[in-house]
């Protein structure tokens, strides 16, 4: 292993405790999976998260409309452009799901 892969495996492993509170939540942007931060030990500074691995509707959302768009070039009558019919309308059920901002 070489000293900078090293130091930076300590860089990540630290964690300012000041600026950790109990109930914070991350969503990992690749996965979706959702962790939030249940406990801190006052001693060690452990830390103890919840993690969620349930499925993120804007996610599959984002990840249809990446399909959608890839498939732009289809001719709809083709075998890829029925599938991309396909594509947009679960896109658009899927944005059903995700929850509107309230104002």
């Amino acid at each position: 292993m070489k000293r900078s892969e090293l130091r930076k495996i300590v860089e990540d492993a630290y964690v300012d405790l000041s600026k950790s509170k109990i109930g914070d939540t991350k969503i990992d942007p690749v996965t979706g999976v959702k962790s939030t931060l249940t406990a801190i030990d006052p001693e060690t500074g452990k830390l103890t998260w919840d993690i969620s691995y349930e499925v993120d509707p804007q996610q599959v959302y984002e990840k249809l409309s990446e399909l959608v768009e890839y498939m732009s070039g289809s001719k709809i009558d083709t075998e890829l452009g029925k599938i991309k019919e396909i594509l947009k309308n679960l896109k658009n059920k899927t944005s059903r799901l995700i929850k509107k901002p309230a104002k």
